[in-house]
C-alpha cells in the first residue's frame, strides 16, 4: 500500500512539475511572440516565467533528494535485517 501511494506522490510531482514548465514557456512564447511591442518581454512576465521555472527545479530537486534519501534508508535496512538473519558463530 505504501509503495502504490509513493507511486501516486511521484507521479503528482511530475505532473506539478511539467505542469509548471508548459506555463512557463507558454506565458514567454505568448509574451514574445503576440504581445505587442513583439520581441520584448515585459518585466512582469519575466518574473512570472521565473518562479514557474523555479518551481519546476525545486519540485524535481526535492523529489531526487528525497530518492536518493529512501533508498539509503532501505539499504540500511535490509543490510540490519540480513545481519540478524545470518546467525554469528
Amino acid at each position: 500500500m505504501a509503495q502504490k501511494k509513493k507511486i501516486e506522490l511521484t507521479r503528482l510531482q511530475g505532473i506539478i512539475a511539467v505542469a509548471s514548465f508548459t506555463s512557463g514557456v507558454l506565458i514567454a512564447s505568448v509574451c514574445l511572440f503576440f504581445i505587442p511591442p513583439l520581441g520584448e518581454i515585459a518585466s512582469s512576465a519575466v518574473s512570472i516565467v521565473s518562479e514557474l521555472l523555479v518551481l519546476c527545479g525545486a519540485i524535481l530537486g526535492v523529489k531526487a533528494s528525497y530518492d536518493v534519501k529512501f533508498r539509503k534508508f532501505e539499504a540500511e535496512l535490509r543490510d540490519v535485517r540480513d545481519h540478524e538473519i545470518q546467525p554469528t558463530t
